[in-house]
């Protein structure tokens, strides 16, 4: 769920014990960009918002797959505001994140 070169490159740039840190921190932020998105469905420029700050935390931690689909969201919630296609891209969102934390790296 996460891409190894991304991790190892923070873990050069900032060590392990800060990036353990910031994986706590990724976690707590994605989870609440998730949940906003949820609360959010009909209203298309807040959506565009979370989409875009919830993929760009999840590039900078390396959940790709993550970001990805927040791209998705971004780009429909700026051009189709088809309620319907953005809630099964959040509720895909949702199980991807789902699993994104649960493999949450840990560093020894």
């Amino acid at each position: 769920m996460f891409n190894p070169n991304t991790i190892q490159q923070l873990k050069n740039d900032v060590g392990v014990d800060v990036l353990t840190q910031l994986m706590q921190v990724f976690m707590a932020e994605s989870t609440k960009l998730v949940q906003q998105l949820s609360s959010n469905i009909d209203r298309t420029d807040e959506l565009e918002r979370l989409a875009h700050s919830l993929k760009s935390c999840a590039r900078s931690y390396g959940a790709d797959q993550l970001a990805n689909i927040a791209a998705d969201i971004e780009i429909l919630a700026k051009n189709n505001p088809e309620t319907q296609i953005i809630e099964t891209k959040i509720a895909f969102l949702n199980e991807i994140h789902t699993k994104t934390v649960k493999a949450l790296p840990t560093f020894d």
